[in-house]
């Protein structure tokens, strides 16, 4: 039974707002970063209920900053080469 068990935290499931809350924008910036594919898009669960896997939104924030980091990197190296 071991080997079966789930954690929580790998099939919950959010609404809109708490993933705004959790990326401490708007409900409204979430939709417009959905648009743009800047952000996982929602399951459906019923005809009008859209819901994000909290994993997807995790492992999205970890490829935004292990980006981020990388881009930072990147620029940090672009200035000391020009002095």
């Amino acid at each position: 039974m071991d080997e079966l068990q789930v954690r929580k935290t790998d099939v919950a499931v959010i609404n809109v707002r708490e993933v705004a809350e959790l990326l401490g924008v708007n409900t409204r910036t979430i939709w417009r970063l959905c648009q743009r594919n800047e952000l996982p898009r929602p399951i459906r669960l019923g005809p009008r209920i859209l819901r994000w896997r909290l994993v997807d939104i995790r492992e999205h924030l970890d490829r935004k900053a292990d980006g981020d980091i990388a881009v930072s990197r990147a620029a940090s190296a672009g200035r000391g080469a020009r002095r």
